[in-house]
């Protein structure tokens, strides 16, 4: 992202991928009080907080490890004071006040055990397979912890698609923008961005696609969003 964050991650164990970087650049500004689910590092929570000054976050993750180093990287990039990190599950980030959250956001585990076994390592299997959440858990603990009109944003693979629409919308909250991610322009789609909103009404929005590779290098808009630019 251009040097605006310096992020600490595993060596051996979860490492984030590009898809939530294409995350933080599909929600827009202004975010309010986030919260990121899922969160490992932090990448999301804190990306959004680079790109909007008066933003506040908190990071849900349930692995301890991943949590302290979401708090580090808090820390390390001068956030700390905006950023709460809250080790646990989905209702971790749950405000004793009730719906307080102006975005909920989450590149949330996305293989179930059809699709092939864990990884060995227990960190990486919780972070990639439907071991703990699963995304229609996920849409209704993003409901109940947003305010009215509060807006969820994911992630996930473009063949799963059609769960998440349904499972936001089963959940009360309204698709209402999704973008799809192709490896190439003449390839299929294998991700796509949602954007959905509490309690409201109107269609989806298809978007133009997002093309990551022209060759061997990244497309333009791809460097841009990824900070190679």
């Amino acid at each position: 992202m251009r040097g605006r964050l310096s992020l600490w991650q595993p060596r051996q164990g979860y490492r984030f991928s590009v898809d939530p970087l294409l995350l933080v650049d599909f929600v827009r500004p202004p975010f309010g009080r986030v919260v990121d689910f899922c969160a490992g590092c932090g990448v999301v929570g804190l990306g959004l907080l680079s790109r909007d000054a008066a933003a506040q976050a908190t990071l849900v993750e349930l692995q301890d490890r991943l949590a302290a180093i979401a708090r580090r990287n808090a820390d390390d990039n001068g956030m700390g004071a905006r950023v709460e990190v809250a080790p646990g599950d989905l209702r971790a980030a749950l405000p004793d006040g009730g719906a307080a959250f102006d975005v909920a956001v989450a590149n949330p585990p996305y293989r179930t055990l059809e699709d092939g076994p864990a990884s060995p390592v227990e960190e990486v299997a919780i972070a990639q397979h439907e071991l703990r959440v699963t995304v229609p858990e996920l849409a209704l603990a993003m409901r109940r912890v947003l305010k009215p009109s509060g807006r969820a944003a994911l992630v996930y693979p473009a063949s799963r698609v059609a769960l998440l629409l349904g499972a936001l919308d089963g959940a009360g909250l309204r698709p209402l923008r999704a973008r799809f991610v192709h490896p190439r322009r003449d390839e299929p789609a294998n991700r796509v961005l949602v954007e959905a909103q509490k309690g409201a009404r109107g269609p989806l929005v298809i978007e133009p696609p997002l093309v990551l590779y022209e060759g061997a290098s990244y497309t333009a808009e791809a460097a841009r969003i990824l900070g190679d630019a």
